[in-house]
């Protein structure tokens, strides 16, 4: 298949090197000339324009740029008749979703917002045992988490994205993944309310902390942890229903389960270790799986606006200090 992954940072190399070791035809386009010095050597063509870069027709398209760019590129390759893998989070904002909707539909395009998390085997099992358990039929409240050092993460954090609001960086954001399986494990949210800051002394001006609740249509509750802060990494769920609780650890990689049948901790062994880009690689072979098949993906971009809903409340939450509906 004829891949054309925009942008080659971090996240772009690496789709473009599973990619390649996957037997994918794969060219790269980047503004950034050492990014794409660097991706050269392994791609089948180089481009430093979008324009030029579509001339070759790819069938897909990998939008990997920064998470205030998404939607513009993704418009010209959905409109080249690109099939489309947007990088998470979907956007910043709504504006150009609901065009870019419009043009996924005319031409029958497939497309996916990329949440690696969901092929977390961990991950996965949670969400089954949410879907096929009775003991967890009723879900009541779930508690998620995510925290990292931000200087562990690289030497010059401070002109990494992820400090620069300039450059579309929101924890809020950046941790997606914990809204994405709060929305994915309860179902449609309906309202939350949000708190952010810069509590460190970090010297970013991005926050670097962030404390959520959201409410749901099922009348479920979740509580959301994320921050900047924390020495060692951290990612971990909790969920609490009627007559059962599970519960996972990324770190110790774990789960735990526990129902009113059976009053004893039943745990599993969930550790990826080394095999940390298998769920990179998954999540690609499923987006070309369901391209092929012509089958729409179990995150469209459609799909996954309910989560960047989310996010755009969340975030307004933070400058009201009241529960925004999510509309």
């Amino acid at each position: 298949m004829k891949i054309l992954v925009v942008g080659v940072g971090s996240i772009g190399t690496r789709h473009m090197n599973n990619l390649v070791e996957h037997g994918h035809e794969v060219h790269v386009v980047d503004i950034n000339r050492e990014n794409l010095k660097r991706a050269a050597s392994t791609a089948k063509g180089a481009f430093d324009s979008l324009d030029n870069a579509l001339k070759i027709k790819p069938d897909v398209a990998f939008i990997c740029t920064y998470s205030n760019d998404h939607i513009t590129p993704a418009l010209k390759c959905a409109n080249a008749g690109c099939h489309l893998f947007i990088e998470k989070p979907l956007s910043l904002i709504l504006d150009g979703t609901d065009e870019l909707i419009e043009i996924i539909e005319k031409k029958n395009l497939i497309s996916m917002v990329g949440c690696n998390m969901r092929f977390h085997p961990a991950i996965s099992y949670v969400h089954d045992t949410l879907i096929s358990n009775l003991f967890f039929s009723k879900k009541l409240w779930g508690n998620f988490e995510f925290g990292f050092y931000l200087p562990f993460d690289k030497k010059d954090y401070q002109n990494s994205y992820k400090a620069k609001k300039s450059m579309g960086g929101n924890l809020i954001f950046d941790g997606i993944h914990e809204l994405d399986c709060a929305v994915w494990f309860f179902g449609e949210p309906v309202e939350v309310i949000c708190s952010k800051d810069i509590i460190s002394s970090l010297q970013i001006d991005t926050e670097d902390h962030v404390e959520m609740i959201i409410k749901f249509t099922s009348g479920a509750v979740c509580t959301i942890h994320m921050d900047y802060l924390q020495h060692g990494y951290s990612r971990r769920c909790k969920v609490v229903c009627e007559e059962g609780t599970i519960v996972w650890d990324f770190v110790n990689g774990n789960i735990g389960e526990i129902t009113t049948s059976n009053r004893e901790w039943s745990w599993k062994d969930m550790k990826l270790e080394v095999l940390y880009n298998q769920m990179y690689i998954d999540e690609i072979k499923y987006f070309v799986d369901c391209v092929s098949f012509d089958r729409e993906t179990f995150n469209s971009i459609k799909q996954s606006l309910s989560v960047l809903k989310l996010a755009i409340a969340a975030n307004k939450s933070c400058h009201t200090n009241v529960w925004e509906k999510i509309k």
